[in-house]
């Protein structure tokens, strides 16, 4: 509940206007938003801010993809337990983000989040600016190597993310 204080301010022009949403009670609105949750990623904005946006990430995911951005990722993991692949080198690192738990991912870092049935997550990540491109990243998961580099300017990730993923695993040429 919100209560209204007034404020001093010596000119209308002083004060500024922002739309400022009510507190949303997260539990609900994962309930209200379930059949929206969609593979091959399954997210939904929760906020979509000028400077930054909040997904909620529902499991299972149907990826085989690394995701990398020129921004920090950070993940808040609600329910259950996932496993977030991190890409270093030649070789792939399993982190076990459990529930409750937090964990960030740094700049140009490629990494594939791996999340199982029923598992809920959060994830903060920096609005990318104009001409500022994602890469969905697919190597072979035989021998390890580079199947194909999309590089895009997404700029809407739920929308653009989905799409390229899909595109890629609907081409017999590209995937081979």
């Amino acid at each position: 509940m919100a209560t209204l204080t007034k404020t001093a301010s010596s000119s209308p022009k002083e004060r500024t206007t922002r739309a400022v949403r009510p507190p949303i009670n997260l539990e609900n609105w994962i309930e209200e938003n379930r059949e929206q949750f969609k593979p091959p990623v399954s997210n939904r904005y929760l906020y979509d801010g000028r400077d930054f946006f909040v997904m909620v990430i529902k499991g299972p995911n149907a990826r085989n993809d690394f995701h990398l951005v020129d921004s920090e990722e950070y993940f808040y993991q609600l329910k259950g337990d996932i496993k977030v692949r991190i890409r270093e080198g030649d070789s792939i690192v399993d982190h076990l983000v459990r529930e409750g738990e937090t964990f960030f991912i740094p700049p140009n870092v490629p990494h594939a989040p791996v999340r199982p049935p029923d598992t809920i997550g959060v994830v903060v990540e920096r609005r990318r600016p104009p001409g500022e491109h994602e890469h969905v990243i697919f190597y072979c998961e035989k021998c390890g190597a580079l199947v194909e580099d999309i590089d895009f300017d997404c700029a809407d990730i739920v929308e653009h993310f989905s799409k390229a993923m899909l595109d890629f695993w609907n081409d017999d040429a590209r995937r081979t």
